[in-house]
């Protein structure tokens, strides 16, 4: 008669400890393509980092959603690499500090293949997904030269090429004005109300107002530019810093869990 004596361990585990860099970027292509998906379909219903429309709130609902998107694909990333790593003969602290570097890793490699994807994105002329954000300052100033520049009334000036010109030098003039630490602000006005009195018509105190209208308004939208980049990056180091924190969470719970799985379940025949 022979008797066979069965094992009743689930898990194997190795010897010695080592990194796992497939479990770290299986993990980070999870989180990537987790949060892509979910920043996507809050995009579709407009939920975006930047506000829309001029809007002067900047902690919107949308700005919530990207943040709970990056973390929740943080979360899943790291929670993929702890289960993947394996166990290996260590104490339950050597196993935690393993897991845990393996979840900071994940969230290291997936910021930096989200920054890769993103500058491919923006090479190749890609929309934005998080909002209509900031405008610059030479889009902010060109606009404004446009407004700046446009008739008062009906005037037989010729509007060619001429105009063309000087749209271009009233907005470098605005550019210049309102770059910090200019000192030829009252030089640059009289250049931009001689421009507006050639191309706009009106006279020089209808233009003066025109010119004080457009610096005034340029200025406030440019502030609102300056504060609304300041938000982008602040919400977005917020962010990376709380994905950090559940990636490790996420990684060292995995483990927890799959120790539980790996000394419960019996092996079958």
């Amino acid at each position: 008669m022979t008797t066979t004596v069965l094992s009743d361990t689930a898990a194997i585990v190795r010897d010695e400890n080592h990194f796992n860099w497939g479990a770290v970027f299986a993990g980070a292509a999870v989180a990537i393509a987790t949060a892509f998906f979910l920043t996507i379909l809050g995009a579709g219903f407009g939920l975006t980092l930047m506000p829309r429309g001029g809007s002067t709130t900047f902690l919107t609902l949308g700005a919530i959603w990207v943040l709970a998107a990056q973390a929740f694909g943080f979360a899943a990333g790291g929670h993929v690499t702890g289960r993947l790593i394996g166990q290996a003969v260590e104490t339950k602290k050597e196993e935690e500090i393993r897991a845990g570097a393996h979840g900071l890793v994940v969230w290291a490699v997936t910021v930096a293949g989200s920054l890769a994807l993103l500058a491919i994105v923006a090479a190749g002329g890609g929309a934005r997904l998080h909002g209509d954000g900031p405008r610059n300052e030479s889009s902010i100033s060109a606009y404004w030269a446009d407004i700046l520049l446009h008739p008062m009334g009906p005037h037989d000036t010729a509007r060619g090429e001429d105009l063309a010109q000087d749209k271009l030098e009233a907005g470098r003039v605005l550019a210049a004005d309102l770059h910090p630490g200019n000192s030829a602000h009252s030089y640059n006005s009289d250049d931009l109300i001689r421009l507006t009195m050639k191309d706009a018509g009106g006279s020089y105190a209808q233009a003066e107002s025109r010119v004080a209208y457009v610096i005034g308004e340029m200025r406030r939208e440019l502030d609102m530019a300056r504060k609304a980049a300041g938000f982008a990056a602040l919400w977005t180091a917020f962010a990376l810093l709380f994905g950090a924190a559940l990636a490790v969470a996420a990684a060292i719970s995995a483990r927890w869990e799959d120790d539980k799985i790996g000394f419960s379940m019996k092996r079958r025949y």
